[in-house]
């Protein structure tokens, strides 16, 4: 089966499902279609944009979720199906909230980071000595202290003049990194729901009003493939806002990453470290939780 991230661009157009497609349709009465069953994620980043109730069921039936953007493509808010228990063991051992589990799976998360990091900043011939030692030393790696090294580098080597990373910032690499994290961010929900972990119950991002701590602490590993992603774009002819959204979504199509003798696709991947991450709660092991590899 082959699944997809649909990016709605197009102002004022019907989302509808009519048998088994959801359909787009524009004012202009232009339809693109999509086998519903085939979509992992709806992100609505034009105005005006109207969804039928059929629509928002098939997507919500087929375990995918839709993304909500303001007119400045700013993530505003999220739909998602109702959560569920598939594993009581591993259901029971997150909501207990086990500190050695937790911090193990929080070690190889950061880990994991890390490394996609550091081979980020090498494709593009400025690897960070401080990080290369921070992976080697055989300590606990200091998460500020790397991050802080990385974006030194990482900003001026895709051609910008900034040497940190400012969330709030209206610059463009800045506001095109958010929108990368939020479809990411949707599509690592989607997966924690759908193999039965609460989002609201993070092994390291603290539990707080309108958050989903689980979400971000999945995200960390998979964050440098975005800003990777960014770093190949900010080299094209067209620059603008919505040729980065359709990057994004073509990119998670296309984009694969590492897993042992083989590789998987980026969306396929987030579903396999949500599912090994809900393996290790059953076990009580960290020795089954795989992350993703540039």
């Amino acid at each position: 089966m082959s699944y997809h991230v649909l990016h709605v661009l197009q102002p004022f157009c019907t989302l509808a499902k009519e048998r088994g497609f959801i359909v787009c349709r524009g004012q202009d009465n232009t339809e693109k279609k999509l086998p519903h069953e085939d979509i992992r994620a709806v992100i609505i980043a034009a105005r005006g944009v109207n969804m039928s109730a059929s629509f928002v069921s098939a997507i919500l039936e087929s375990d995918a979720v839709v993304l909500h953007c303001d007119e400045s493509y700013r993530p505003c808010g999220i739909t998602t199906a109702l959560p569920r228990v598939v594993d009581r063991a591993a259901f029971l051992r997150q909501a207990s909230r086990p500190k050695r589990l937790n911090d193990g799976l929080w070690g190889a998360l950061l880990r994991g980071k890390t490394v996609n990091q550091q081979r980020v900043l090498e494709a593009k011939d400025c690897p960070s000595p401080h990080l290369a030692y921070a992976l080697n030393a055989g300590k606990p790696l200091d998460e500020g202290n790397c991050a802080r090294r990385y974006w030194q580098l990482y900003f001026p080597a895709i051609g910008w003049i900034s040497t940190k990373r400012e969330r709030k910032e209206d610059s463009p690499p800045n506001q095109m990194l958010n929108y990368g994290y939020a479809v990411l961010s949707a599509l690592c929900h989607r997966s924690l729901l759908i193999h039965g972990l609460s989002p609201q119950l993070g092994v390291k991002h603290s539990t707080r009003y309108k958050a989903d701590p689980l979400v971000y602490d999945l995200m960390e590993p998979f964050r440098p493939i975005v800003d990777l992603m960014l770093a190949e774009f900010m080299v094209s002819a067209d620059i603008s806002f919505r040729a980065w959204a359709q990057k994004v979504g073509q990119e998670l199509r296309e984009r694969r990453v590492h897993h042992e003798r083989y590789t998987l696709k980026l969306m396929d991947a987030i579903d396999t470290s949500a599912s090994s991450m809900a393996r290790s709660y059953a076990e009580n092991t960290t020795k089954t939780f795989w992350v993703p590899t540039l």
